[in-house]
């Protein structure tokens, strides 16, 4: 397993059209509705390289036998009162490789970039009972509330979603 942080979206294009594809067959509640053409999922892609550029986002990938598996991403605001903070977004990984450590490696990646691009509060949202929420319960993630109805899932009923934050301490380590 290998992490890496994504300067450029490009070269890995092919695989992280298929992740995000996977992630929303498989139910995963990222902001999209099955089905998710090919086409979508690129441009998605193209307008993350975007930001990227603007170092309003960054993105990390975790890497096995040569092909992208997983992926996360970091939502930074040039607002004056938000520099201290960053928002986790889209932690993907692959079905046939969930449960193997993969989503860890990911989240703890984000922390660490999150804490070497001095942050001290990262905050997501994720879908209430979803794997990912007991996940990030489990690595230390507090939980702040719950909103009713907030998303629409795959079978078209809204759903909960639980907001949650975990302060860190900056360092000045480069990733």
């Amino acid at each position: 397993m290998v992490l890496l942080k994504l300067e450029k979206l490009e070269p890995y294009l092919d695989d992280l059209v298929l992740l995000l594809i996977d992630a929303v067959e498989n139910g995963a509640s990222i902001g999209f509705l099955p089905p998710v053409s090919e086409e979508e999922a690129k441009n998605y892609w193209l307008k993350i390289q975007d930001e990227l550029l603007s170092y309003d986002r960054q993105v990390l990938a975790v890497r096995h036998e040569d092909r992208l598996v997983g992926t996360i991403q970091i939502e930074t605001s040039p607002k004056a009162d938000a520099l201290h903070r960053c928002k986790v977004e889209k932690l993907i990984v692959l079905h046939d490789y969930q449960g193997k450590g993969f989503a860890k490696a990911l989240i703890e990646g984000a922390e660490r970039v999150a804490a070497s691009m001095q942050k001290q509060l990262i905050f997501l949202e994720t879908r209430t009972e979803d794997s990912a929420s007991y996940l990030f319960t489990k690595m230390g993630y507090i939980t702040s509330g719950d909103i009713p109805n907030y998303a629409r899932g795959a079978s078209g009923n809204l759903e909960a979603t639980t907001f949650f934050y975990k302060e860190i301490e900056p360092t000045f380590e480069t990733f």
